[in-house]
């Protein structure tokens, strides 16, 4: 985590990880709700076995579905016990639209705000600040590729990757060349799945004061 006072002591520049929740979501979790009880931090620790990470920054929203966002607030609360989980929420709005076709119905759908913003924000933040000098996004979203360019420009010194989450029978249809072809120092590759199932947290997480969050019994593993 961020060092809080530095003026006495040298500051230790580490690793630090950017995942953009609903980007994984869609593209992993959805597909296995097994997998969703993730301890973040250990699986972002075994990424980069060799470096200290020092911070692990999960960008989502809170669902507006009530059974839903009960699940991902008991989540959220258990990943809040880990020391280095820091999470930073956006918004879900709702907006209408009209079909397109001949009924020309108008219904709402709901927009996720705010979470490319804050993921943006706060990787320049990290930059400009120096308190990391190995910065790695977990997102196939383009919305991310702004800051990532301008700190791939500006910081050089920062060693930048993107991990793309993606189903294997997926990746054929996802492209990990973009970096490449704007001549950038910036490596990208799919984010290895094979260790997801093995970094899940206890069923049953200490909360303190006597509270527990309990892992959701949709996201049990199948017997």
């Amino acid at each position: 985590m961020e060092p809080h006072n530095v003026e006495h002591q040298r500051v230790i520049k580490t690793s630090v990880f950017y995942i953009d929740g609903y980007n994984w979501y869609h593209s992993i979790f959805k597909h296995h709700p097994e997998w969703k009880w993730l301890n973040l931090q250990a699986f972002c620790e075994q990424l980069r076995p060799h470096e200290q990470v020092g911070a692990v920054k999960l960008f989502s929203s809170m669902h507006s579905d009530r059974e839903a966002r009960s699940r991902q607030q008991v989540y959220f609360n258990a990943l809040r016990t880990l020391p280095k989980i820091k999470i930073i929420l956006g918004v879900f709005q709702h907006r209408e639209v009209s079909c397109r076709a001949d009924c020309r119905k108008v219904y709402a759908v709901q927009e996720e705000k705010k979470t490319d913003v804050n993921l943006a924000v706060e990787m320049m933040s990290d930059a400009i600040s120096g308190w990391y000098d190995r910065m790695y996004v977990i997102s196939g979203d383009s919305d991310a590729q702004p800051p990532i360019e301008w700190i791939a420009r500006n910081k050089t010194e920062i060693k930048l990757a993107v991990y793309v989450p993606a189903l294997s029978g997926e990746q054929g249809n996802r492209r990990t060349d973009y970096f490449k072809t704007q001549s950038l120092n910036v490596s990208c590759s799919f984010l290895p799945l094979d260790t997801l199932a093995k970094h899940q947290l206890p069923n049953l997480v200490r909360l303190g004061g006597g509270k527990f969050a309990c892992r959701p019994e949709s996201w049990e593993a199948p017997n």
